[in-house]
Formats: C-alpha cells, sequence, structure tokens
C-alpha cells in the first residue's frame, strides 16, 4: 500500500514541506485550514506530478479567508498547465 506525498512549496508563514495523503491522486487544487488558526486558510495549486515516485508538488497561491482564497486558487488553476 502506498501514499501519496504532497510537496507544498512557497507559503510565507508555513513555509515549504511535506505532507502525507491518501492512495489517489491529488487534485489540482488543495486547501487546509490552519490548526492554530481555523479561520484561516492556505490555497496551493498543483504544479507537478511523478507517477512513479507519488509526489505531487503544489505551490502556495494564497492564505486568509476562504471566501478570498478561493478566486484566487481556481483562477491559478485555471492558469496552470
Amino acid at each position: 500500500m502506498s501514499h501519496w506525498i504532497y510537496e507544498l512549496l512557497g507559503c510565507p508563514e508555513a513555509g515549504s514541506h511535506q505532507q502525507f495523503a491518501g492512495e489517489t491522486e491529488p487534485g489540482r487544487v488543495l486547501v487546509f485550514e490552519r490548526v492554530e488558526r481555523p479561520v484561516i486558510v492556505d490555497g496551493f495549486v498543483r504544479e507537478s506530478v511523478d507517477d512513479l515516485m507519488m509526489v505531487a508538488r503544489f505551490r502556495w497561491v494564497a492564505s486568509g479567508d476562504p471566501s478570498t482564497v478561493m478566486p484566487e486558487l481556481l483562477r491559478a488553476a485555471a492558469l496552470s498547465p
């Protein structure tokens, strides 16, 4: 049983880090609620996928209230290859 690893890059407050995920291939966007500040989310858009190593790289797009982060995140996802 293998799990995907998400590399989350560029978040100014959280820095770059890795997170283990499920067995299915990741989507184009990720949103994580901050543990210490539940009203704040960090939004990431997928940059690349390595199917062999099961690593998906995501770049940070925005942080803040979900109502402001989601439009920016969806716009960035539309521009990504």
